[in-house]
């Protein structure tokens, strides 16, 4: 981490890194771990492949909005992950293969799951993110909005339907 720190040009920017770092590297590594199921190796050099990245292009990360960017660092994890597979021919697991053949709706035209989760309401875009994208628990999300554990888990179950919704309804143009 250290490496990482030295490579930005201010303390203000240190500051940004280390919280980063802190509150999402768990979720990066776990993430991560999906894809590598048995080499922790490979997941830790993915993750360390997107700090690399972060910190080489931390204006970027700058740019996204503070609420986003646990998220927007999660799926450059993800998308890291695959490209590193990809380069050594290995099969995805079936789920994320299923997944990356369904990310976007319809022929092509269609939005992405996480486009259509970015225009809903921010009562429900804020929890669905925290737990699909992010993949945080209800304890933890409940923890990081200052909400109830079964105020998050009604605000899931309705955020899906109404995800599912404009699904159908983005499938069907």
């Amino acid at each position: 981490m250290l490496i990482f720190l030295s490579m930005l040009e201010s303390d203000a920017e240190r500051q940004i890194f280390l919280e980063l770092y802190n509150q999402y590297g768990n979720a990066m590594l776990r993430v991560a771990q999906r894809y590598f199921p048995k080499s922790q190796q490979d997941a830790e050099d993915a993750v360390q492949n997107v700090w690399l990245k972060a910190v080489q292009n931390f204006s970027k990360i700058l740019e996204v909005a503070c609420k986003k960017r646990g998220a927007y660092l999660v799926i450059i994890v993800r998308n890291e992950a695959i490209t590193i597979l990809r380069k050594r021919k290995e099969e995805l697991p079936l789920e994320d293969a299923f997944a990356d053949e369904t990310a976007a709706v319809g022929d092509g035209d269609g939005k992405s799951i996480i486009e259509i989760i970015q225009t809903m309401p921010d009562t429900f875009r804020a929890v669905l993110e925290m737990r699909f994208v992010e993949e945080r628990s209800t304890k933890e999300i409940a923890a990081a909005l200052h909400l109830k554990e079964t105020t998050v888990n009604t605000r899931i179950h309705r955020g899906r339907a109404i995800l599912i919704k404009k699904l159908r309804e983005e499938y069907k143009r």
